[in-house]
């Protein structure tokens, strides 16, 4: 049988050697995001730049929308970190909310529902959890989404 299979072989051109290669191009950011656990808001997230270098700085921007209509809200509280549950610790910076804008009687809100973060650093490779926390016209409320850094 296997001297049968070695005839029928032969005499068969070679495979191709020859092979097309797809264009590389950089991996595109992942979106991050979705409904908070409550359901009460809709949360996008943006890591900039993304990804984030590795002990540095980079800054977060949250979109807020309300689930139902899509709006952007505007009128909320947005607070963002970072922690790496599998080693028991957080960043090693404190990362500063934007209050947004301010008018005379202290009310702040975020046009377009863009809330801001600053100084996030994850100063080490691995698994991190990004938790945004929001106090809104619908309650408090929480999102936490993986992200790993290689």
């Amino acid at each position: 049988m296997l001297s049968l299979l070695l005839l029928l072989g032969c005499g068969q051109a070679p495979p191709s050697t020859t092979t097309a290669e797809a264009p590389t191009t950089p991996e595109a950011p992942k979106a991050l995001g979705g409904e908070t656990q409550r359901g009460a808001y809709v949360v996008a997230l943006e890591l900039v730049p993304n990804p984030p270098p590795l002990s540095e700085l980079f800054e977060v921007k949250v979109t807020l929308t309300d689930p139902q209509t899509g709006a952007p809200i505007s009128d909320a509280t947005v607070s963002v970190d970072a922690q790496m549950p599998q080693h028991g610790h957080g960043m090693s910076t404190d990362p500063i909310d934007d209050p947004g804008a301010c008018d005379a009687a202290g009310v702040c809100t975020h046009p377009g529902g863009v809330y801001r973060t600053t100084g996030m650093k994850f100063h080490m490779p691995g698994r991190w959890s990004v938790s945004i926390d929001v106090s809104g016209p619908k309650g408090a409320d929480r999102l936490v989404l993986p992200y790993e850094l290689l």
